[in-house]
């Protein structure tokens, strides 16, 4: 069977256009130059996360600090991934979603997905100025599509949020935990980090920190959240059974307290036992390897006079990498200082401008969200 993207890479080094002007420290903390020339690593106090109807973890979460610990909450999140993990079994699912924004694709979509084992997948999307069939056999991505025409960042939502929202839990991850409640069902939320800063951190959900709460009596995963400002919230009142896996019958994405998409299950079943679905006829040949990837998080750092000296402010912001390296529909997720906004959408310009994509030859170019995480801190002045 075809397993999702085992990539959950994360962006930590700045690129030639940031090298100059932004550090690679943790978010709290940046190297100052002392009076004697040297440097000394200056600590500010972080924001809170802007509130949000789906943040969900607002008082005390705890660290995990125990191998029992750590091994009943990877066992949970890995048990909330196979239980609705269509990919487990030979399928075909179909899904419609309705999207809302300013981008030239919301609007009404449907989507098709379907595998007949082995490494074979086949998926069909069709909205508003926008239709392709593509193809994954034996490691090779055929396309109706030609060029590099970049998905669209709604479909890369709705795709992200049925197949790549799988936690890579590695030796370095920090994992936080805390009870709560949403829509009257009782969940535990972990709190995911891949970063150094939020270790033993007390309080809320942290800027750098994923976010997924499990139904306490199900096991099911109720949300999912990769950054701050943007929510998935999975619903079962309806859910589909397919073998041993139950499918929620929709979902709903929200992006800084707006619904921007809702999608439903329409179907989903065994696959078609037509063989001639899994032949790329009359298809382009694209490169080895996967279309998509799940989004990347990249982070990046500037001093702001706007800041205060010993504090910092952060803004998130979402956009769509297309194949070419370019980053379009860049969105605000969310921000702790509005007057920093157009400072941020002017940097996420300025780096879409100098970026360039390099892929090897005969390998698939990749398009996939980005998530942009600004700290803009107060330097000593």
């Amino acid at each position: 069977m075809p397993t999702p993207s085992l990539f959950r890479l994360r962006l930590t080094a700045s690129a030639v256009f940031w090298s100059a002007l932004l550090s690679a420290q943790t978010p709290s903390e940046q190297a100052s130059p002392a009076q004697n020339g040297t440097f000394q690593r200056v600590q500010f106090s972080e924001p809170a996360v802007p509130p949000d109807p789906l943040e969900l973890v607002t008082g005390d979460a705890q660290p995990v600090q125990t191998v029992e610990q750590r091994s009943a909450v990877m066992n949970a999140l890995s048990n909330a991934w196979n239980l609705s993990n269509v990919r487990a079994y030979p399928y075909d699912r179909k899904t419609t979603f309705t999207s809302f924004g300013s981008t030239a694709t919301e609007g009404i979509w449907q989507m098709e997905d379907t595998s007949p084992g082995g490494r074979i997948y086949r998926w069909t999307a069709q909205g508003p100025s926008y239709s392709a069939t593509n193809l994954f056999n034996n490691q090779t991505l055929y396309s109706t599509q030609t060029g590099v025409a970049p998905i669209p960042v709604r479909l890369a939502q709705v795709r992200s949020a049925i197949f790549f929202m799988r936690p890579v839990i590695g030796p370095r991850a920090t994992l936080r935990t805390a009870a709560a409640n949403v829509n009257g069902v009782a969940v535990d939320c972990v709190l995911l980090s891949h970063m150094q800063a939020a270790k033993d951190a007390a309080g809320g959900r942290r800027w750098e920190e994923e976010e997924y709460c499990v139904d306490k009596a199900s096991g099911l995963l109720i949300t999912y959240s990769p950054a701050p400002g943007l929510y998935v919230l999975y619903d079962y009142s309806q859910a589909l059974h397919f073998h041993d896996r139950l499918i929620p019958n929709k979902f709903t994405i929200t992006q800084a307290g707006r619904t921007m998409i809702e999608a439903q299950t329409t179907a989903v079943g065994d696959p078609p036992k037509d063989p001639l679905l899994y032949q790329p006829n009359g298809m382009n040949q694209t490169g080895v390897g996967s279309l998509m990837t799940s989004p990347w998080i990249m982070n990046r750092r500037a001093p702001s006079a706007l800041v205060s000296p010993g504090a910092a402010d952060l803004v998130v912001l979402h956009g769509m990498k297309s194949k070419t390296g370019q980053i379009g529909d860049i969105e605000l997720l969310a921000t702790s200082n509005n007057a920093l906004t157009p400072r941020a959408m002017d940097y996420a310009l300025k780096w879409q401008q100098s970026n360039s994509e390099d892929v090897e030859p005969g390998a698939t170019p990749l398009s996939h969200e980005v998530i942009m995480m600004f700290t803009f801190f107060g330097a000593p002045r």
